[in-house]
């Protein structure tokens, strides 16, 4: 009976830390302007929204998009301020992402899980308001 207490437990605190490991892994990419990091990611299809710009977009598409935002607005940093891990299917993370031309972006990315993986269903790059 005290295995599988302690099992449960490990189980929980594992997905508990899922978020903080895949979110924290996708914040360091995108604090680091590396398109190919985040698309790493991704499913094979994401819907991915830039500058007012929404398209569902191939893995290799949706890089190269960021790939070309990253080159345009180089990331001076990029700071997480909301984030959720309690949700069993979904997660999300809401940030700024600030530029070296001084420009400032909000960023929410969405994770979905399907089967034993997550991938990024979403990512929306907008000026901040």
């Amino acid at each position: 009976m005290r295995l599988i207490f302690v099992l449960i437990l490990f189980a929980e605190t594992a997905r508990a830390m899922s978020f903080g490991d895949i979110g924290g892994e996708i914040a360091a990419a995108i604090r680091g302007g590396k398109a190919q990091e985040v698309t790493k990611w991704f499913s094979n299809n994401v819907d991915l929204t830039v500058l007012g710009k929404e398209e569902m977009y191939s893995k290799a598409q949706a890089e190269q998009v960021l790939r070309d935002f990253f080159s345009k607005y180089p990331p001076l940093s990029f700071e997480l301020s909301h984030k959720a891990n309690n949700l069993a299917s979904a997660q999300y993370g809401i940030g700024t992402y600030k530029s070296t031309n001084a420009s400032k972006f909000r960023v929410y990315f969405l994770i979905k899980k399907i089967g034993n993986q997550q991938f990024i269903q979403q990512l929306s790059i907008e000026n901040e308001r």
